[in-house]
């Protein structure tokens, strides 16, 4: 039996089965629906969204990105998913970024790897990737999704990053917490006070110094 909705990582993916429809929670406008069905008849997946206060167990926001920056949000049962896939790891992306950044995403995932914290990829090169189409243009940013297990690797992750943020292409993304929570790695590259931190279903604040403790824990590891 597949875990709980709960438990399936923003920045995920699914496919949809043939009945998918018959699990929706929210209704799609006409235009809308006939998208999502023809994108999903070709087997694309569609990427795990932040819940929302109030949702029931057992159900998923999904989003779809089209090559022309549309948006498409669905509100589904998990009944829904024909199949799962974890965050895309930044190897098997590179591939599929500009010939220009390959060198660079390469380098960047090895030395990732090297520190224990494998790097995920999301946004328009996770999309192309995923799909075959074309989301990168010469001015995307690249959006990683790193994970460290305790504090040693989140400074020396921030450390990297920090040097090679800022090149070509220009990196973007976030540190998962310990406790499924996120925050942006140049916010909290930055020490703030407050931080901006993304739950499984809401958006808050929380001290620097409450999250940084979640790395000092011992099953933090």
């Amino acid at each position: 039996m597949p875990p709980e909705p709960a438990h399936w990582p923003r920045h995920g993916w699914v496919r949809l089965g043939e009945g998918w429809a018959e699990h929706l929670r929210s209704p799609l406008a006409a235009a809308e629906h006939a998208e999502v069905g023809d994108w999903c008849s070709v087997g694309r997946p569609l990427v795990i969204a932040r819940g929302r206060p109030g949702d029931a167990a057992g159900e998923l926001r999904l989003g779809l990105a089209t090559p022309d920056r549309r948006r498409i949000g669905l509100h589904v049962a998990a009944a829904a998913v024909a199949e799962r896939l974890d965050p895309l790891p930044l190897a098997e992306a590179v591939d599929s970024a500009p010939a220009a950044w390959r060198p660079m995403l390469a380098e960047l995932a090895r030395r990732a790897q090297e520190l224990g914290t494998a790097a995920a990829v999301y946004g328009s090169l996770a999309w192309q990737r995923r799909t075959g189409l074309c989301y990168v243009r010469p001015e995307s940013d690249v959006d990683l999704l790193f994970a460290p297990s305790d504090q040693r690797q989140l400074d020396r992750l921030l450390d990297l990053l920090a040097e090679t943020g800022d090149g070509i292409p220009r990196l973007d993304g976030e540190i998962l917490l310990p406790d499924g929570a996120a925050v942006a790695w140049r916010e909290l590259a930055g020490r703030p006070a407050r931080l901006l931190v993304k739950e499984p279903a809401e958006v808050g604040l929380r001290d620097l110094v409450s999250v940084l403790a979640l790395f000092d824990r011992e099953d933090a590891a």
